[in-house]
């Protein structure tokens, strides 16, 4: 089964692009991912389970055969150039930059704040080295929801969109919000 959802997710429509990557997408089985145009050279992993969505993605850093690590969610949009665009600013940029992380279009803002333009687990690449560096404090126990992203808050932005659509926090704040909304009515019409 994980085979054909590798094989309709990551389709090799591209020629072989240096540098070759690995591609990696945590996966929960919640419904088939959006295909991802990748180049003959390059490696897509998906990874089911785990304890936590940033134990997921270790273990695809670990399965990775290529030196540079492109993280991807399960329920984002990538263009068909994605992997190429990367793969240019990592031509460009990676000697000098091993961290950088693609820009998120969508959520809950029209024109999010800095800290939710660019999320650093789904917009990520980062130098397979570097990356073990910087997760070696990932808690084991680590559960649920707890993921990678505050170990690389000193990622580069580079000028490569994708789309997200809200976020698990967004979904709690909207949440709340709407929570709020309907209590408040319900007050305002018993106070009639």
């Amino acid at each position: 089964m994980i085979e054909e959802i590798v094989k309709s997710t990551f389709r090799a429509v591209h020629k072989a692009t240096e540098p070759p990557v690995s591609i990696i997408m945590p996966y929960n089985l919640e419904r088939m991912p959006y295909p991802i145009f990748i180049c003959e050279n390059d490696e897509g992993i998906i990874v089911l389970g785990g304890k936590s969505i940033g134990h997921a993605r270790v273990a695809g850093a670990k399965k990775a055969k290529n030196e540079w690590l492109v993280f991807v969610d399960s329920d984002a949009i990538y263009p068909p150039n994605y992997i190429l665009e990367v793969k240019e600013y990592i031509r460009k940029q990676g000697d000098k930059t091993p961290i950088m992380v693609a820009k998120r279009l969508g959520g809950l803002f029209p024109n999010p704040p800095p800290h939710r333009r660019y999320v650093y687990e789904h917009g990520l690449i980062v130098r397979k080295d570097v990356f073990f560096e910087k997760v070696k404090e990932y808690p084991e126990d680590a559960k649920g929801r707890r993921d990678i992203g505050p170990y690389f808050r000193d990622a580069v932005p580079i000028p490569v969109e994708y789309y997200h659509g809200l976020t698990h926090g967004e979904k709690t704040v909207l949440l709340t919000l709407l929570t709020m909304l309907s209590l408040n009515t319900v007050l305002i019409a018993l106070a009639k």
